[in-house]
């Protein structure tokens, strides 16, 4: 405190010991009494209201809070409060220009632009194989089969990683495609599935597979390449008429109906379906079949079952994949018939509330007379605002032209445009008649 009242006191900041020199300041502390016209309107200051001001110290050790006496009032409290609080604060300033004077300045990097596609130009930075993989796990297996025959630098790609076809046929299709055989690799079963085009003479339109031979054939190369059971049997016969049976089992089987067409996987046991084998299959089969027997004629007789076996296996399992598959393909042709025939059913409910809208209102049996509305009713999508905007000036001009053919005089009800309600035309022919029984003679054709 200062005890006397008729001087004044500069107080200069102390020098920091280290560290860079803040700008240098100083406070003035002036206890002399006031003269002139403000000494008469203002009181005498007293000495223990004016506080010298605290030099902030670097280390903090002049910052410690004094030790207060009891008779300390409450003003003095709260200005060594503030006394304290502007201590940290210059505390914190003063740091804070040191630090920043003292650290570099942060150089930025400069970040590299985003790779521009251009058509013509080859990137310089190849993606990473890793990447891809991730990528294409999420494809369809047909836009992969795709990439595999049309782009050159997937082809190497594709082949050696048969996991990803794997991966993409299980996200694609939710574990519901059956999985292929031991005989079939991923790629060849995504080739049969989503591929198109005869396997034989190439002809582009072809996508029937027929599983149980698994080979992509259009209709007259299925025909010129298959042979009939009693034609097998007798090949085998000449073969080996001991295991004719055997080797009988050993050969992909098929179904066909009287009228040679393909029914599904056989063996048939019914009158009517024919069991059909394919031709190169039989000659591949006794081919092997004498190659084993002629390499090891002293032990065939013995191994002639364990190898007769294993192919029964091979044959058991294409089979039954070959079952499911056709089961799958069917469950899968039904419910898109029927997710089609509900969006023909929802469109055909939209267009007649629409159209009950208009003014004047076109009801549902003027509608079946407008050519638009039935030729956009068998439009398998779901019905939205624009396909109505389009259909709307289409059904009110034909519906204006029903009406103004109904007004006439001789039509007394609206067209039929299926013919259903038409009345039937009696007929007096003599030949419709049914014959009487007094002139009726005996028919000489053998089939009545």
């Amino acid at each position: 405190m200062v005890n006397s009242k008729d001087f004044a006191f500069k107080v200069n900041k102390q020098t920091p010991t280290e560290g860079v020199l803040p700008p240098a300041y100083g406070t003035v502390i002036d206890c002399r009494p006031a003269s002139g016209k403000r000494g008469r309107s203002e009181k005498e200051v007293k000495s223990r209201q004016v506080r010298l001001t605290r030099v902030p110290d670097p280390d903090g050790v002049d910052c410690k809070r004094r030790k207060r006496e009891p008779h300390d009032s409450a003003n003095d409290d709260g200005a060594a409060t503030a006394s304290k609080e502007s201590c940290v604060g210059a505390m914190s300033t003063a740091s804070n220009s040191t630090a920043s004077a003292e650290r570099p300045p942060a150089v930025r990097k400069s970040q590299p632009a985003p790779t521009k596609f251009r058509r013509g130009t080859v990137l310089k930075k190849q993606v990473d194989l890793d990447s891809w993989f991730t990528i294409l796990r999420f494809s369809d297996p047909a836009q992969l089969l795709e990439m595999r025959t049309r782009i050159a630098s997937c082809y190497r790609f594709l082949r050696d990683n048969p996991m990803l076809w794997k991966h993409s046929r299980d996200h694609f299709y939710d574990d519901t495609l059956p999985d292929p055989p031991s005989e079939l690799s991923e790629f060849q079963y995504a080739h049969l599935r989503h591929g198109h085009g005869c396997m034989s003479c190439h002809t582009k339109s072809t996508r029937k597979t027929y599983w149980a031979f698994l080979r992509r054939w259009c209709k007259n190369c299925l025909h010129s390449k298959i042979i009939k059971e009693h034609d097998v049997v007798g090949m085998l016969k000449e073969a080996s008429e001991e295991h004719m049976l055997d080797l009988l089992k050993c050969l992909p089987v098929a179904i066909f109906d009287s009228w040679d067409n393909y029914v599904g996987v056989g063996p048939g046991n019914t009158h009517p379906q024919k069991n059909v084998y394919v031709l190169r299959d039989v000659e591949v089969l006794l081919a092997q079949h004498a190659q084993e027997r002629d390499e090891n004629p002293a032990t065939w007789h013995a191994e002639c079952r364990v190898w007769m076996s294993e192919k029964e296996k091979v044959m058991q399992e294409r089979h039954d994949f070959a079952r499911k598959m056709e089961l799958w393909e069917d469950h899968a042709r039904q419910s898109k018939s029927s997710d089609f025939q509900e969006k023909k059913t929802a469109r055909k409910k939209y267009f007649q509330e629409k159209a009950a809208e208009l003014t004047p209102p076109i009801s549902e049996k003027e509608l079946q007379l407008c050519p638009s509305y039935r030729r956009a009713v068998v439009i398998p999508k779901m019905p939205n605002m624009l396909s109505w905007s389009q259909l709307k000036p289409k059904v009110e001009k034909e519906a204006a032209d029903v009406r103004a053919r109904c007004t006439t005089p001789d039509a007394r009800r609206l067209p039929d445009p299926f013919g259903l309600g038409r009345d039937r035309v009696p007929h007096h022919l003599p030949f419709f008649s049914q014959p009487s029984s007094r002139t009726t003679t005996p028919s000489t054709d053998p089939f009545f």
